[in-house]
């Protein structure tokens, strides 16, 4: 990998990343962008800055209550409706 490059690439190999994981770590953090690590040109895993790490884990917490809210919305409209439908068992849910 070239290191004078002020841009992370989109990819590394893993041997770059072992012979210049300073380096790379410091233009990950300053790119804010995720960099795939290669073995043997297949992907092997991707890493994030902790900053960036950290602000996904709140957008999927924000996804999550999102969700979580739209499903209550939804219940409490389909039980003003009357349309709740009562189950005898799980089973039901998969037929």
């Amino acid at each position: 990998m070239n290191t004078q490059n002020t841009a992370v690439p989109n990819f590394v190999s893993v041997s770059d990343l072992q012979r210049n994981y300073p380096g790379i770590l410091k233009q990950l953090k300053k790119s804010r962008k995720p960099l795939l690590v290669l073995k043997n040109n297949c992907l092997e895993a991707v890493m994030l800055s902790g900053e960036v790490y950290r602000e996904f884990q709140e957008k999927i917490v924000e996804w999550e209550e999102k969700e979580a809210l739209d499903a209550v919305k939804k219940y409490e409209k389909a039980k003003k409706a009357d349309k709740l439908i009562k189950m005898k068992n799980v089973d039901e849910l998969f037929e």
